[in-house]
């Protein structure tokens, strides 16, 4: 009877030793992916905070050249605009100038 109740206690003691090795890896374990977890959030942090610098540039690149197209655009409209107004007075104009060189005005 004795063996056995020295047997069960040696049980009980080998099993309280691997409950407290299992703890002790457990919360190595947890320290590990906790470290592991703080690497990943400021590397995530770091990345989100290049991508969202180069989205602002690539934007402000992008809205720059949409008004310099915008503005070349609309110079060539204005050009041809008074390109157009100009050929329309070219007959008045050709008219005062006839005027006044004859001495009719």
């Amino acid at each position: 009877m004795n063996e056995v109740i020295k047997s069960i206690t040696e049980a009980e003691a080998q099993a309280a030793e691997i409950k407290a090795a299992a703890l002790q890896k457990a919360a190595e374990i947890t320290a590990a992916a906790e470290v592991r977890a703080d690497e990943i959030a400021r590397k995530c942090e770091t990345d989100c905070k290049l991508y969202r610098e180069n989205q602002i540039k690539k934007a402000e690149r992008d809205a720059e050249a949409n008004y310099e197209k915008a503005l070349s655009d609309k110079r060539e409209e204005a050009k041809a605009y008074a390109d157009s107004l100009i050929k329309k007075t070219d007959g008045a104009v050709n008219d005062i100038v006839r005027r006044i060189t004859r001495g009719s005005c």
